[in-house]
């Protein structure tokens, strides 16, 4: 018992921080790239689905989708309209009536034409990091909650030390650096690496944590290569 107690301590962790959906998920991505790295579970985020009136949407010939969950929530409906998403899982789930793929919220407003903005409904969390332009209309159909308090067998292994941390959005990150201000974590993080999505994510823990590295590309994909990139010369 020892020794399996000394081996897990031994191993290099890394700290999931995402949905606990979304978690397993990327323990699946992270097995691809046979690492040997503890997996710490610690959803900053929770959402909570809203009674959504599918009839809405006859109003509008196109519809925007910047979040694989708000797009979980559509699968199985017969939609007419063409969908413009943020993200590869988002179009497999979404199927053939997905007109454009975009890398980000940014690349999308790029490409979406302003002509549509009237016809066109924005469905999305409550929270979002960046407005779409004001002519599109936008309904929330579920509430994200993020998490107020660290539970303590958490706290306890900042205290052990973690190697790793992923880091998918500006608003986990924000919560992130909260919880760890509120429970005096910061200084067990000096030889911590985070590995953010992106830039934006980046630069919210950067103040705080010296040892950051973020995707040139917003890819979900691109955040695991990064994190085995590191581990092998970490």
């Amino acid at each position: 018992m020892l020794f399996i107690l000394e081996y897990k301590y031994c191993m290099k962790s890394v700290l999931l921080t995402r949905h606990i959906e979304e978690n397993n998920e990327t323990i699946k991505e992270i097995s691809k790239y046979n690492l040997d790295l503890r997996d710490i579970h610690c959803p900053l985020i929770k959402y909570k689905t809203l009674d959504f009136n599918i009839d809405i949407l006859d109003n509008y010939s196109n519809i925007i989708i910047t979040s694989k969950y708000a797009a979980s929530i559509l699968t199985g409906h017969n939609l007419k309209q063409d969908i413009w998403v943020v993200g590869s899982k988002s179009k497999r789930l979404l199927g053939k009536k997905v007109m454009y793929t975009a890398k980000n919220v940014e690349d999308l407003i790029k490409h979406f034409p302003p002509d549509l903005y009237e016809q066109t409904i924005y469905l999305s969390s409550n929270e979002i990091t960046q407005d779409l332009p004001s002519k599109i209309a936008r309904h929330i159909i579920y509430n994200v909650e993020y998490l107020n308090e660290l539970p303590v067998s958490i706290i306890k292994e900042f205290n052990n030390n973690i190697d790793f941390i992923l880091l998918y959005s500006q608003n986990s990150a924000r919560t992130l650096v909260k919880l760890l201000l509120q429970n005096n974590l910061l200084e067990y993080l000096q030889d911590s690496l985070v590995v953010a999505i992106s830039l934006k994510v980046a630069n919210i823990v950067r103040p705080f944590i010296k040892n950051v590295v973020y995707c040139d590309d917003q890819n979900l994909n691109d955040i695991i290569k990064l994190l085995s990139e590191n581990a092998q010369i970490r």
